[in-house]
C-alpha cells in the first residue's frame, strides 16, 4: 500500500469545520470547548482528503478515545451527519419524518400536518400533493429526499451534502 504524505489542512477549511461544530467537540455528549483538534474521517494514508466533509472537530480526549478504538468511526460519521442536519436547519424531528416517509411512501395529512412538514416541503425533501375531489393533503419523499435518506442511513455525509445542494 502506498501511503500519501499528509498535507497541512488549510486554515479556511479548519475554520469551516470548527464553525460547523460550534467550536466544540462534535461528540454530542462531550461538547468540550478547550483545544479542539481536527480529525480525518477517512485517513489520509488511505486516500482521505482535507475537504470539510472528511473532517470533524474533536476534543483531545474524544480524539484519543477514537484512536484507541473506544469511539467508533460509525459514531464519528453519525455525529458529522448530526452536525450537517443542525447546520442545514434539519432538526431531529424532520430527519425522523424523512426516515418514516421512506418506509411508508405517502401519508395522508391535515392542514396541521402540512405545517409540521413545512421545513421538508420548503427544502424540497418532501412532496405535497392535493388529490382530486378532496380537501386533504398527501406527503411523500421527493427524489431529493430519497437521496438524502439513503445517504443518512449509510452514514455517507458526502452524499447527504450533495443530495441537498442546489
Amino acid at each position: 500500500m502506498v501511503t500519501q504524505k499528509r498535507k497541512t489542512t488549510p486554515v479556511d477549511v479548519k475554520t469551516l469545520v470548527l464553525h460547523e461544530a460550534g467550536y466544540r467537540c462534535a461528540n454530542p455528549t462531550c461538547r468540550t470547548i478547550l483545544t479542539i483538534e481536527i480529525h480525518h474521517l477517512d485517513r489520509v494514508a488511505e486516500g482521505g482528503s482535507n475537504a470539510p466533509d472528511n473532517l470533524i472537530a474533536l476534543c483531545p480526549n474524544c480524539h484519543n478515545l477514537h484512536h484507541a478504538g473506544t469511539i467508533t468511526l460509525s459514531s464519528l460519521r453519525s455525529w458529522k451527519l448530526l452536525l450537517l442536519a443542525l447546520n442545514e436547519a434539519f432538526d431531529r424531528k424532520l430527519v425522523d419524518l424523512l426516515l418514516a416517509l421512506n418506509k411508508v411512501n405517502d401519508v395522508h395529512v391535515s392542514g396541521d400536518g402540512v405545517l409540521q412538514c413545512s421545513p421538508g416541503i420548503a427544502s424540497g425533501l418532501i412532496l405535497l400533493e392535493r388529490r382530486r375531489h378532496s380537501d386533504d393533503y398527501w406527503v411523500s419523499l421527493s427524489e431529493k429526499g430519497r437521496r438524502f435518506v439513503q445517504a443518512w442511513e449509510k452514514g455517507d455525509q458526502r452524499a447527504a451534502v450533495e443530495s441537498i445542494s442546489p
